[in-house]
């Protein structure tokens, strides 16, 4: 029978530990200085902006789409060519910008005005760009007749305005042409007789982007937390901070490496990040496991054996586990077109990084903690389980 590992194979992980420490805590404090000096490459998901996909019926040069978006403003590193070439298919990223132009809300506000002169307007910025429009409540009591068929008419002579309802009362919002519009509109003017189709547009505003990056990164802060709980639970202190400290350095490297190459830092990064953590905790417990399992059956036997042993006897199973995740990624990688395509770039990153580090950061961890187990003793008030 075919063994993955075999029978009676031993490598002796433990024999180098300091010097793979050494390295994996170099790593981990150049990704953090990366990240603190050249920063993120973030995605409009974070900074807010407009991303616009586009296709032509007819063969169209990235040249001409660029002349004809310079009326927009629109620079020529925000636009890419995408697609396997068959088709004329093109990319507009503009981060920061989702916006309408100012004279296109001062016409708003104005025509607004013109019919309803008691009304108060704000501008809101979450939503591409709207304008939240309120009047005072009837002085008698009764409901109020105006709608949003009056707002519709008031504004019917801007172009790619429109009015939505509001829950509340006495309110309604005029919606404004935002970059995705004016890029449309642009394109339509001068390449229509090249057939222009928009795929997708999507603007995100600049308070959304901030929110949604202070959410990533608390999600995955608490994550840690959570799993330093399940860790301790599991486990005795002596393991626990292995754990976590293994979780630090791997999605460290993986956002160092990331940082390094910048690659956009996206809602989808998040996702391969917490999946990341996932898969490394899991994979950090079955080693953990094995450990726990031969301390109860080997008390006398020195402990850096012992967790080489435990290493070795789990190898087989890390490496079908870790194999086979990969294997998964591949599809994404080469199938799933931009978004799931970075998504599997960091995944498979991340399995082998955190794979190493479960052998070479969480282990080796643990015989320090082991090591000094009475001082931690002394200052927890916590008793280690051996």
């Amino acid at each position: 029978m075919f063994q993955l590992v075999p029978h009676g194979y031993y490598y002796d992980f433990l024999k180098r530990r300091h010097l793979w420490a050494n390295v994996s805590w170099a790593a981990a404090a150049i990704s953090i200085i990366l990240f603190v000096v050249k920063g993120p490459n973030w995605s409009i998901d974070f900074t807010g902006g407009t991303e616009v996909q586009v296709t032509f019926d007819q063969t169209t040069s990235i040249e001409a789409v660029r002349q004809a978006l310079v009326p927009v403003g629109v620079g020529d590193e925000a636009i890419q060519a995408i697609g396997d070439g068959t088709k004329s298919q093109f990319l507009f990223r503009v981060q920061g910008q989702s916006s309408a132009k100012p004279e296109d809300v001062d016409a708003a506000e104005k025509a607004i005005r013109a019919v309803f002169s008691d009304v108060t307007i704000k501008p809101d910025e979450q939503v591409g760009t709207r304008l939240l429009v309120t009047w005072p409540a009837p002085a008698d009591g009764s409901i109020s007749q105006r709608s949003t068929a009056d707002f519709t008419k008031a504004t019917s002579g801007l172009v790619g305005v429109s009015v939505q309802p509001s829950p509340e009362e006495n309110t309604v919002y005029v919606r404004l042409p935002g970059l995705a519009e004016h890029i449309r509109g642009a394109l339509d003017a001068s390449l229509h007789d090249k057939g222009v189709h928009i795929d997708s547009a999507v603007s995100v505003g600049p308070k959304v982007g901030g929110s949604l990056r202070s959410g990533a990164l608390i999600s995955v802060g608490v994550t840690m937390l959570l799993l330093l709980v399940l860790v301790s639970l599991r486990f005795d202190f002596t393991f626990a901070p292995g754990a976590i400290l293994c979780l630090f350095h791997d999605s460290t490297i993986l956002v160092g490496i990331w940082v390094l190459t910048q690659q956009e830092f996206g809602l989808s990064m998040v996702s391969a990040l917490l999946t990341l953590l996932g898969y490394s905790i899991n994979d950090t417990i079955i080693v953990y496991d094995r450990i726990r399992e031969n301390m109860g059956k080997y008390r006398s036997t020195d402990f850096t054996k012992l967790i080489n042993d435990s290493i070795n006897q789990t190898l087989s199973r890390t490496i079908i586990t870790s194999g086979g995740t990969m294997l998964s990624m591949v599809p994404f990688l080469f199938f799933g077109g931009p978004v799931l395509k970075q998504f599997a770039i960091a995944m498979l990153i991340g399995i082998v990084v955190g794979t190493y580090s479960s052998v070479y950061v969480a282990a080796p961890l643990t015989i320090v903690l082991r090591e000094n187990r009475h001082f931690l003793e002394r200052i927890t008030g916590l008793k280690s389980g051996n």
